[in-house]
């Protein structure tokens, strides 16, 4: 919607009109933050499959799996142990630590070894 659109209203329905505008816009916006996290999410995963596949393929799946355990065990406890979040207040911390450490697990533990 325009200015002028909203300058022909009376003030209760440019208020309204100017509103439904701005909801409109922050909807985009969260939708398009979304998209990107969504996309980096995936561009991250990707990038971090092919590396672990490429480093520890070699030694068997027993091998393969055990290296998975170890970064997992390692990524947690630097989470947890080295992670510092300024200007946030502990339970955000605390919050974003225990997302992370969850995001860290069910990222590799999807990672599969590969027979072929």
């Amino acid at each position: 919607m325009t200015g002028l659109q909203i300058a022909r209203c009376s003030m209760a329905e440019g208020v309204l009109a100017f509103t439904r505008t701005k909801e409109a816009s922050m909807a985009e916006t969260a939708n398009e933050l979304q998209s990107i996290n969504t996309a980096w999410q995936i561009a991250i995963q990707e990038i971090l499959r092919m590396v672990i596949r490429d480093m520890y393929h070699g030694g068997g799946e027993a091998s393969f799996r055990t290296h998975i355990k170890r970064i997992e065990e390692a990524a947690v406890d630097s989470i947890y142990t080295d992670l510092r979040l300024r200007g946030t207040d502990e339970w955000t911390e605390v919050l974003v630590k225990e997302r992370a450490s969850n995001f860290v697990t069910t990222l590799l533990t999807s990672f599969t070894y590969d027979r072929g």
